[in-house]
């Protein structure tokens, strides 16, 4: 299994020891380069939309898309604290292209404050780490899993997140290896 090197690109303010244990996490787990690229990014302005109080991911996606970051040799994830949304959906946790290059997950309802909790940077950080695998995991072009225990499980809320693993089934597993391999 050949995996693309890995870009975390974050936009906006996001935690440089938050950024660094998901570099590391993600390393591990794809076994694959991660950089932390501090590259500034405009954020289009027709990304906002002031009647949601939420920024558009797609618009966001595209418009990273159109800078080339990566030049198509490498996986660029974007970490945001943006509340994020795409049509037809109130919001999401993040993007991706399937397949692609460019995914984008965002803090903001990762938080146990969104939901009237604590802070807690542990359960940010792991949480953080299963939609970053989960969005890396579509970039590579797998699709979402029905196992709910899966990373690539689809988390229509938190805790869909909190119960999925932050590891592959065995059925994603296969299908990522198939994927990237080099013929």
């Amino acid at each position: 299994m050949v995996m693309k090197p890995i870009v975390l690109i974050p936009l906006g303010e996001v935690n440089i020891d938050l950024l660094s244990r998901l570099k590391d996490e993600l390393s591990e787990m794809f076994n694959t380069c991660v950089s932390i690229l501090f590259h500034p990014i405009q954020l289009p302005l027709n990304a906002y939309n002031a009647r949601r109080k939420q920024y558009h991911s797609t618009i966001i996606l595209d418009n990273i898309r159109s800078t080339n970051i990566g030049c198509g040799k490498a996986s660029i994830l974007i970490v945001t604290d943006l509340d994020l949304y795409v049509s037809g959906l109130n919001f999401v946790f993040g993007q991706a292209e399937s397949p692609g290059n460019y995914a984008i997950v965002s803090l903001h309802r990762l938080r146990p404050e969104f939901y009237g909790g604590e802070p807690d940077s542990n359960l940010l950080a792991e949480r953080l780490l299963k939609e970053a695998v989960h969005e890396l995991g579509h970039t590579y072009g797998l699709k979402h899993c029905s196992n709910p225990r899966c990373v690539m499980s689809f988390s229509n809320s938190i805790l869909d997140v909190d119960i999925k693993s932050f590891r592959f089934c065995e059925s994603c597993r296969i299908r990522l290896s198939e994927l990237t391999r080099v013929s």
